[in-house]
C-alpha cells in the first residue's frame, strides 16, 4: 500500500518515470489493489473538486457508475483509474455497497461534521492521589515514586528505577475517549493503550511476579524475563489473565464489547480463566465471551487487531455496531441508532488522524445506512433512497 499511494502521488503530480508508471500499471492491472483503488475513486467523487478542477459532475457519475459495475469483473479497468488517479489519491475505505453489484441511482448524503481524531493524551495518577495531565506538550521529569523516577517525552511516558524499594506502589494511567498514549514500564515492558482504557502497574518490578491490570484495550512487548512471569489481569473480570514471559501481544477488554479479546503477534500467552487455561501460539487470538467459561481460540486477523496500534481503522467484513463503536471511543461522540442494521457490514482501511467527516461520508456514500448529527451525538439508521 505504501509503494501504490508513493506511485499514485507522483502520478499526480506529474513526477512519476517510465519505469515507475510501468510499475504503477502492474499493481493495478492485478486483482491486489482493487478495492483500495475503487474505495480512493469513490471517496474523491464525495469531496468537493478543487477550485481549478474542470471535471463535469458527468464525469463522476460515469465513474462511479463504472466503479460499481467493475466489482461484476476480478481486473479493475486501468482507463478508470486513471480519469480518478488524476484527481486526490485519498483514504482508503470500501463499504458493503461494493459488494451489492449495483450502481447508486442518487448521489449520497453528506455528513456535514468537523470533529478532529483522537490524539496523545492521558491522566497520570500517582500512588498518593495526585493527577498528571499528558501529552507531548509535557515533557521531562514529572515526578519520583520510591526509587523510580518518572519521565515524559516524545515517546511517551518513561519508568527508570533506580534501586529497590522497600513498598511497592502503584500508579494508573488513564485515557479518555478521544485518547491514547505510550509507557514503558520499569521493567522495559512496553504498552501501547487504547482510547478509554487505562492500566494499574507497579512503579517497581523487584521480585516476584510482575502484574499489571488492564481495562479497555492494550498492546504489550513484554520485556524476556524467565525469571518474573509478566501477569495481565483484565479489570471487572478477577477471574481471567494473561500469563507470559517476553512476547507481543493486544488485548481488547472493553466492558462494552461481547468479550474479552486476547491476540498474540509474537512469542507465547497462557490465558487463564478460574481452572481453565489455553495457550496462544502465534498468529491466534483468544475469545472469553461474557457468561462463558471457556475460551474460543481461532487464526487472527493480526492487521484487524492491531490497526489502532499502527493509526489505522481496519474493518473486514464488520457490523456497524462495532465500527461505531470504535469511532465512539476514538472521536469522542456518543451513537445511537433506529431501524435494524444487524446485516450492515463494511470492508476497508482508514487513517485514525482523519476528521470525522471523512469516515462517515464514505459510509453514508455506501447506501447501506444513513447519519444524522446533532452536536456531538450521531443518529445511525439504514438507508432510506430519496423520495421514500
Amino acid at each position: 500500500m505504501n509503494e501504490l499511494q508513493q506511485l499514485l502521488e507522483k502520478y499526480k503530480l506529474g513526477q512519476i518515470s517510465h519505469e515507475e508508471l510501468l510499475r504503477l500499471h502492474s499493481l493495478i492491472e492485478s486483482d491486489d489493489y482493487a478495492p483500495e483503488v475503487k474505495a480512493d475513486i469513490l471517496n474523491t467523487l464525495y469531496q468537493p473538486p478543487p477550485v481549478e478542477s474542470k471535471w463535469k459532475e458527468e464525469y463522476g457519475e460515469a465513474i462511479l457508475e463504472e466503479v460499481f459495475n467493475s466489482s461484476r469483473r476480478k481486473v479493475f479497468p486501468f482507463k478508470v483509474w486513471q480519469m480518478a488517479a488524476a484527481m486526490v489519491a485519498g483514504i482508503a475505505i470500501i463499504g458493503g455497497a461494493l459488494l451489492l453489484r449495483k450502481s447508486p441511482s442518487q448521489p449520497a448524503r453528506q455528513v456535514a461534521v468537523n470533529i478532529q481524531p483522537g490524539s496523545d493524551k492521558a491522566m497520570l495518577v500517582l500512588a498518593d492521589g495526585r493527577k498528571i495531565p499528558l501529552d507531548s506538550s509535557v515533557q521531562g521529569s514529572l515526578a519520583q515514586q520510591g526509587s523510580t523516577s518518572i519521565v515524559n517525552t516524545q515517546e511517551g511516558l518513561s519508568y527508570q528505577s533506580n534501586g529497590q524499594d522497600n513498598q511497592v506502589v502503584y500508579n494508573t494511567v488513564v485515557t479518555p475517549r478521544g485518547g491514547q498514549y505510550q509507557l514503558t514500564l520499569a521493567d522495559g515492558t512496553k504498552v501501547w493503550l487504547n482510547a478509554a482504557s487505562s492500566i494499574r502497574f507497579p512503579t517497581s518490578f523487584d521480585k516476584g511476579e510482575r502484574s499489571v491490570e488492564l481495562t479497555g484495550e492494550g498492546y504489550f512487548q513484554v520485556a524476556a524475563n524467565a525469571s518474573q512471569p509478566f501477569k495481565v489481569k483484565v479489570k471487572g473480570n478477577s477471574d481471567m489473565s494473561v500469563d507470559v514471559l517476553g512476547t507481543s501481544f493486544n488485548i481488547m477488554a472493553y466492558p462494552d464489547e461481547q468479550g474479552v479479546v486476547t491476540t498474540l503477534e509474537s512469542g507465547a500467552v497462557q490465558l487463564v480463566h478460574g481452572n481453565t487455561k489455553s495457550l496462544l501460539a502465534p498468529g491466534y487470538g483468544g475469545t472469553l465471551l461474557q457468561g462463558s467459561d471457556n475460551f474460543n481460540i481461532q487464526k487472527a486477523d493480526l492487521e484487524q487487531a492491531l490497526a489502532w496500534k499502527d493509526g489505522k481503522f481496519r474493518f473486514r467484513n464488520t457490523n456497524i455496531y462495532t465500527i461505531m463503536r470504535q469511532i465512539s471511543r476514538w472521536y469522542n461522540i456518543d451513537v445511537a441508532y433506529e431501524g435494524d442494521l444487524s446485516d450492515k457490514r463494511f470492508t476497508g482501511l482508514i487513517s485514525r488522524r482523519e476528521n470525522a467527516s471523512s469516515l462517515l461520508q464514505i459510509l453514508s456514500a455506501t447506501k447501506l445506512i444513513d447519519i444524522e448529527f446533532n452536536g456531538n451525538k450521531i443518529l445511525v439508521r439504514p438507508h432510506v433512497p430519496a423520495g421514500h
